[in-house]
């Protein structure tokens, strides 16, 4: 049986909640220019893969799981004029930026939440569709989260994970050395925080892989799960819908 428990999960997983948070906090200023940076501007390209996979009608709300500072939700608003966006993300700092954005000319409304995303406080069945990018890999519960995914979202309802996940064959060795080395080091430049972005290979290299999670997501109960690998596996999609009947 594959495990569906991430690797992040720990003794005392409040504690690591805690940390995390606490790293986010202090990196939300660079963020999105580290994130231009080191995908070399190739992150603008999978938000675009993730939206257009949605295929999401004008009038669908949405919700975006680790919103972050809202580059997912600002970009998801587009496809949805006449419905609405909310982001939910732990922490209050990456929220900074997002809340300061105004909406592109004629996107639906976006609306964020300062909350763990393992207990969001809204009703259930409020979405018809919720995503989640950059997010799997640092929440200490996942099958928690896959349910809290399906409480949410309406029956039939739509489920997408952007991921960051190793490649295969000869391009994951070399996509381990540019983790292991120049993450850190470009990273920590650009954010003065090195140890936040050795923390990013530490969990790609060491979170499940994308048919462990694909096989994590349907033992909680997700149904029709796809896997998409990207940019040759650097990052992987996993499209989903919540069951019919619960």
């Amino acid at each position: 049986m594959t495990p569906a428990v991430s690797p992040l999960q720990q003794e005392q997983p409040q504690q690591r909640a805690d940390l995390i948070r606490q790293m986010f906090d202090r990196v939300w200023g660079r963020y999105d220019l580290n994130n231009a940076l080191l995908s070399f501007g190739l992150d603008w390209y999978w938000r675009r893969r993730a939206r257009k996979m949605l295929a999401l009608r004008p009038t669908d709300r949405v919700i975006d799981l680790c919103c972050g500072t809202g580059a997912v939700t600002r970009c998801l608003a587009q496809a949805v004029p006449q419905g609405e966006v909310v982001g939910v993300d732990f922490s209050d700092g990456m929220l900074t930026p997002a809340r300061r954005h105004k909406g592109a000319p004629g996107a639906g409304p976006v609306r964020y939440i300062c909350s763990d995303v393992l207990e969001v406080p809204l009703p259930e069945n409020s979405f018809d569709a919720l995503t989640i990018c950059y997010g799997p890999r640092n929440i200490v519960d996942l099958p928690k989260l896959w349910k809290e995914m399906q409480r949410l979202v309406k029956p039939g309802g739509q489920v997408l994970s952007l991921e960051l996940t190793r490649p295969p064959g000869i391009m994951g060795y070399f996509h381990e050395l540019y983790l292991k080395f120049v993450v850190p080091f470009v990273g920590g430049i650009v954010s003065g925080d090195p140890e936040a972005y050795r923390y990013l290979q530490k969990t790609i290299s060491g979170f499940l892989s994308p048919t462990e999670m694909a096989d994590s997501m349907r033992e909680a109960g997700l149904v029709q799960v796809k896997v998409v690998p990207l940019s040759g596996g650097i990052v992987t999609i996993h499209h989903a819908r919540t069951p019919l009947s619960r």
